[in-house]
């Protein structure tokens, strides 16, 4: 089974929202401009581990570099990079898992002809096929053999190739055994945030999960990494920058309130400590098609 003939998403599926998507791209039109995206569907078997894979192509000018940035979301990624992509922890081609990205957001620079083939794990995933603690991985670029065994034998995968995503299925599906019940909780408090308010606390997120804060804590710290304070809080930037990237808004000290920030200086803050600018310099440079 070759890439045009791949699987799409079975019905029932959890969708892509905020906090399940492949993060927000920041500035998407000159991403466009500069690289190609596409999410194509694992092997159904593979579906309560892994959320989707993903391609990037790029083929650019001699000479020419571009950033790509995006505020990650609570998942980790297997990756496949050639030459052409530089980012913190990865040096040259190779094969990684990147565990959650928490601090700030995600930076990659392209130069040349170049392509990514990844997989992205649903949250909780990697720890339940690896027992590896999420919090082990954190903010960290790990070769892929140091956390899944014959990662290697992925190398030389590339998105033009026929093979690409077979040999891709094969991999996980060898080691994707187990019973992947943990993670039914894990999703359901993911849902349950995507379901919910941006204005959302942390302790109203366990409510509704029906977990007491603590345990929700031990949850989230275990399986993704992060706490779930972090995940709300990234949910509610994502939700500024869809917002600001559509022009969806009255106002900015309107929209930091509606989101559930005290007010136009706290949603700065963490605005600017993610996406690395405050949101009005964001919404300016993106309008106005400045990189």
């Amino acid at each position: 089974m070759g890439l045009s003939a791949h699987p799409s998403k079975l019905p029932g599926m959890p969708h892509r929202t905020i906090a399940t998507s492949d993060g927000v791209i920041l500035d998407p039109r000159s991403f466009a401009e500069h690289a190609t995206l596409t999410r194509p569907a694992c092997h159904p078997a593979l579906e309560p581990w892994v959320e989707h894979y993903w391609t990037v192509q790029w083929q650019l000018p001699a000479g020419a570099s571009y950033r790509s940035s995006l505020v990650p979301v609570a998942q980790a990624n297997l990756t496949v990079e050639t030459a052409g992509s530089d980012r913190a922890g990865a040096d040259g081609p190779g094969v990684f898992v990147t565990g959650v990205v928490s601090r700030s957001r995600f930076d990659v620079t392209l130069t040349g002809t170049g392509g990514v083939v990844g997989a992205k794990f649903r949250p909780g995933a990697l720890t339940a096929l690896t027992g590896i603690e999420a919090a082990d991985l954190r903010d960290r670029v790990r070769p892929a053999t140091a956390v899944l065994a014959g990662a290697d034998a992925l190398l030389g995968l590339t998105p033009d190739r026929p093979d690409a995503l077979d040999r891709l299925d094969a991999f996980l599906l060898a080691r994707a055994t187990g019973d992947h019940a943990e993670l039914d909780t894990v999703g359901r408090v993911i849902a349950t945030l995507e379901d919910s308010a941006p204005a959302m606390s942390a302790a109203e997120l366990a409510d509704r999960c029906g977990l007491k804060l603590r345990s929700l804590q031990r949850l989230c710290r275990h399986y993704i990494g992060v706490g779930p304070q972090w995940l709300v809080a990234r949910a509610r930037v994502h939700t500024a920058i869809a917002r600001l990237n559509a022009s969806d808004y009255d106002t900015l000290a309107e929209l930091a309130v509606e989101l559930g920030w005290f007010d136009q200086a706290h949603m700065g803050r963490d605005f600017a400590a993610l996406v690395g600018e405050s949101p009005g310099a964001y919404r300016d440079r993106v309008h106005s098609g400045t990189d």
